[in-house]
């Protein structure tokens, strides 16, 4: 691929930087498991420890009231606790700055094996899509693997210890992300396709903050802090989108890519209209018209999604019958059937 800068030209090598970024992900995944596993293996090692010593505590209170063998085990109780406190308070200072170098490696690797210099849309847009890729590569479930026996037991720990540290990361990822838009936006504030990018990591932003609201242990002005990011979020997509739309209003390819996006933010109706834009566009498409029926039918417009499935069986379109499915009529057959 070439890529044209003012008057120089510069070849884009896809296959050198794939081969390059595939090795980075590979990576970056591999130092995040070794900063996560080192502090789940440091928290289970004290809660064993200290629930042990508690274990050995309550069998001798109950064979000896008083005893020097009991103090000991109460006063190692005491030390292991401050111990761990102090251990834990040194390493959630450390991990942040972890996190963060190993965000900054990441995109530094890409950087370098990038042959299209900086100024470039396709510069900006490539490495906030690699860090895009990472992010939806990276599955907290799959970062610590133990024996199943060992994975039963702490489960829930395990998820309760490393999700937040994910999340993190994560988030970093997405907004270096953004700041490679807004980077390119400064040189070039109208591509079209620049914007549609930025729409995409800041959807991909926003349902990291509502998976995190749900699924994420926070205290509760971390919470308040996640609610108006997240509330910030949808107002920035929103506003991206907005400005597509003024700049495209007959691109199907802009209303497809807003379509798509608005279903992410699960507003249904915003969708249903860039997808009658669509349709209007490219009316001969079976699959756009398929997808407006859809749309119809799970906003509960029938009337509009029968008329749409009437039109698909004249065109003998081969998935017309699965939209019925969708019909609420016959989807309430199953409940008419179990209260006969």
């Amino acid at each position: 691929m070439n890529i044209h800068l003012g008057s120089e030209v510069y070849r884009f090598n896809q296959v050198f930087f794939q081969k390059k970024a595939n090795k980075n992900y590979n990576q970056t995944t591999k130092q995040l498991k070794k900063i996560i596993k080192s502090f789940f293996i440091f928290n289970i090692s004290f809660f064993s420890l200290f629930l042990l010593e508690m274990i050995l505590f309550a069998l001798l209170f109950s064979v000896f009231s008083s005893s020097v063998i009991l103090a000991l085990v109460l006063a190692s109780m005491f030390l292991t606790s401050f111990t761990y406190l102090v251990l834990l308070f040194y390493f959630q200072s450390k991990k942040p700055e972890q996190l963060t170098n190993l965000k900054d490696h990441f995109i530094k690797v890409c950087k370098r094996a990038l042959s299209i210099p900086i100024g470039s849309a396709e510069h900006h847009l490539t490495i906030a899509l690699a860090a895009l890729k990472l992010t939806e590569n990276l599955n907290e479930h799959e970062l610590l693997k133990f024996p199943k026996i060992v994975f039963k037991i702490f489960k829930k720990l395990e998820s309760f210890l490393i999700k937040e540290d994910v999340f993190k990361f994560k988030e970093s990822l997405l907004i270096a992300a953004i700041l490679e838009h807004l980077n390119q936006l400064k040189i070039t504030p109208t591509d079209l396709e620049v914007h549609t990018s930025l729409t995409n990591i800041y959807t991909a932003l926003f349902s990291l903050y509502k998976n995190a609201k749900d699924k994420i242990f926070f205290s509760k002005n971390q919470k308040e802090q996640l609610e108006q990011k997240y509330l910030s979020c949808i107002k920035i997509a929103i506003e991206e989108f907005r400005v597509l739309n003024d700049y495209a209003p007959n691109d199907p390819w802009i209303h497809l890519q807003l379509a798509k996006n608005y279903n992410k933010l699960d507003l249904k109706t915003d969708e249903l209209k860039e997808y009658e834009i669509v349709y209007k566009l490219c009316p001969k498409d079976n699959n756009i018209l398929f997808k407006l029926g859809c749309l119809y039918f799970e906003t509960k417009l029938n009337s509009k999604g029968l008329r749409v499935y009437e039109e698909l069986k004249m065109r003998a379109f081969k998935d017309t019958d699965k939209l019925l499915d969708l019909y609420g009529v016959y989807k309430n057959i199953d409940l008419l059937q179990e209260n006969l």
